[in-house]
């Protein structure tokens, strides 16, 4: 089974790369929606509360994203503190199901996996990747792309830099994907790179069935 690690820059076409490779039949892991469900965990939720206090949740009485991202993503100390804080309730459990779900790809016979985690590098995740694919845009597209999230050009900003420099990224990847093309450019690259991973792969795996 391949696993390929998706980084890029915040808004620069990550999910739409991921997307195309579960169309393929990738097995899609999002980290950030792995997050966000580990938020609804009663534990954490009132971790949570305990923390920042009744500001950050919504009318339904669960964790609001939107609110939570005003009070970690800033630049002065108290939000790089309340943002290591809320790193640090978080990403153990997403680790854990992340984990978790790898595992029940492999069970399943799976093909592949499409590994979207914003903070790989830094949380280790490119060690279990068999590649690492790097998308990235140019500001104008992904400050466009942004303002479907809800986001200011100064979300992003506040956003990007909380991670690895892009060039930085890019030369920790095997592969990086420049998307300022059409949807249909960016497929035909995404399908003729796992094309010839997945030959790859079957290749190998041939080759380690004749040996036993």
């Amino acid at each position: 089974m391949i696993i390929i690690g998706i980084v890029g820059s915040p808004a620069g076409g990550k999910s739409t790369v991921a997307m195309h490779l579960a169309e393929l039949g990738a097995t899609w892991i999002h980290a950030d929606s792995i997050a966000k469900s580990v938020l609804d965990e009663p534990k954490i939720k009132q971790t949570l509360i305990n923390y920042f206090g009744s500001g950050v949740v919504d009318q339904e009485g669960k964790i609001d994203r939107a609110k939570l991202a005003k009070v970690v993503f800033g630049d002065d100390e108290e939000n790089r503190r309340s943002l290591r804080y809320l790193e640090s309730v978080v990403h153990p459990a997403t680790r854990t199901r992340i984990r978790h779900l790898i595992a029940a790809a492999q069970g399943a016979g799976c093909q592949g996996i499409a590994l979207e985690v914003p903070l790989m590098f830094e949380s280790r995740w490119d060690l279990v990747c068999d590649e690492i694919w790097c998308v990235d845009a140019s500001i104008e597209r992904r400050i466009e792309w942004s303002q479907a999230r809800h986001w200011t050009a100064n979300d992003l900003k506040s956003r990007e830099s909380k991670q690895l420099p892009i060039q930085t990224k890019k030369q920790l990847s095997n592969l990086v994907i420049i998307n300022d093309g059409d949807l249909n450019e960016l497929r035909a690259i995404v399908s003729a790179r796992w094309t010839i991973l997945t030959k790859r792969a079957f290749s190998q795996d041939s080759r380690h069935c004749e040996q036993f």
